[in-house]
């Protein structure tokens, strides 16, 4: 199967070429690799001109305007800006962020993946980062959740979906919304990524939790489901109980502003549900 992949990268001088090199190294190469230069103010584009110009299949999109970094809307802007350069055809788009070490058989796996199953829209490997000198799973989300930071998508499932939504959030909610639409979402646990840099560092933790909760109002949680989703943020990321408590106050803040929902009625039921039935499995299966 062909596929193309879409790097947003901001400030990344000290971790994109890495990627690249990464990327380059493939025992199946990508048709095209766009890297968004999303108005960085370091050496990060040089870096990515010095590929572009070796690599005819890796392309440059730069943004010059510089604006502080941030997760969520930024990030799934600077990717369709990418996304509209793809001059290729594929049956499969990647958004991987610019600060991962792809193991060299990586996409040669998440292509089987695809090819073995139609169903599949949505398919990932998981993530480590290196804790006192060994590389150890980042506890972010469940095993079976496929990170943000290198999703993979069928066209078909891209298409259904219309792609990430401009949200923090939009790497649980495309998930959600491919469920909703009947696609299957799919990790390999034996395909381990290196993560440069803790998730969060860049825009800070806590903040990040704000802005995580206010993501939970947004695709139509109640309070049960944003109580329950915060106790155990709190339980399994750091700053331990803070995290928690800074995701609530972000969805109890939205709840009194009345924010802009960015799901249906429909989706919003079907979230729900599926929150509700995940944490009900989940408890069964400590019990």
């Amino acid at each position: 199967m062909n596929y193309v992949i879409v790097i947003p990268a901001y400030n990344e001088e000290k971790f994109i070429g890495e990627a690249i090199e990464s990327i380059v190294g493939q025992t199946h190469l990508p048709k095209q690799l766009v890297v968004v230069n999303d108005g960085s103010t370091d050496n990060t584009k040089a870096v990515i001109q010095a590929y572009s110009d070796n690599c005819p299949w890796i392309t440059l999109v730069s943004d010059e305007k510089a604006t502080i970094h941030a997760g969520g809307a930024k990030v799934v802007r600077a990717f369709f800006r990418g996304y509209d350069s793809i001059n290729v055809d594929y049956e499969v788009v990647v958004k991987m962020d610019a600060d991962l070490i792809m193991p060299p058989d990586y996409f040669e796996k998440i292509m089987d993946m695809f090819a073995a199953d139609p169903k599949v829209g949505i398919a990932g490997g998981i993530h480590q980062v290196l804790n006192k000198g060994k590389w150890v799973f980042e506890n972010m989300a469940d095993k079976d959740h496929v990170h943000g930071a290198y999703k993979s998508y069928r066209k078909a499932c891209f298409e259904d979906i219309g792609g990430p939504r401009k949200s923090m959030g939009w790497d649980s909610l495309d998930e959600l919304i491919a469920r909703y639409k009947g696609w299957e979402i799919q990790t390999n646990l034996n395909l381990l990524i290196k993560h440069s840099r803790v998730m969060g560092t860049e825009t800070g933790l806590v903040r990040v939790k704000f802005q995580i909760g206010w993501s939970w109002y947004r695709m139509r949680y109640g309070f049960f489901i944003a109580i329950t989703s915060a106790i155990k943020l709190g339980m399994n990321m750091s700053p331990k109980g803070v995290s928690g408590i800074a995701a609530f106050i972000g969805w109890f803040q939205a709840w009194l502003r009345g924010d802009e929902f960015i799901v249906s009625n429909k989706e919003g039921r079907f979230i729900r549900r599926y929150r509700w039935r995940r944490m009900v499995e989940k408890l069964k299966s400590v019990v």
